[in-house]
């Protein structure tokens, strides 16, 4: 596993289905971007568990669903995009 990884810049590639909850797992990322691709369903709840993050990069998706609550916990995060997605709730 990718456990020592700190970015993971995987934008314009057009990918598709959902995100993988196995992100959650990458503890060491500090940049994630996911931007401008073909991604649907709802984020993650794991996402709370990358306390490191600071730029998170999901905008241009097909993303749906509310914003997690775990969120919160993401108390690094400097730079956040999620527009031009269906997500709904509050921040």
């Amino acid at each position: 596993m990718l456990t020592q990884l700190n970015s993971l810049p995987l934008g314009s590639n057009e990918l598709t289905g959902s995100i993988p909850t196995q992100f959650g797992l990458l503890t060491q990322l500090t940049r994630l971007t996911l931007d401008n691709n073909k991604l649907a369903g709802s984020i993650p709840s794991q996402f709370g568990l990358l306390e490191k993050l600071a730029a998170l990069d999901l905008s241009y998706n097909l993303l749906t669903g509310s914003i997690p609550t775990e969120w919160g916990m993401l108390t690094q995060v400097t730079l956040l995009n999620i527009h031009n997605n269906q997500l709904t709730g509050s921040i």
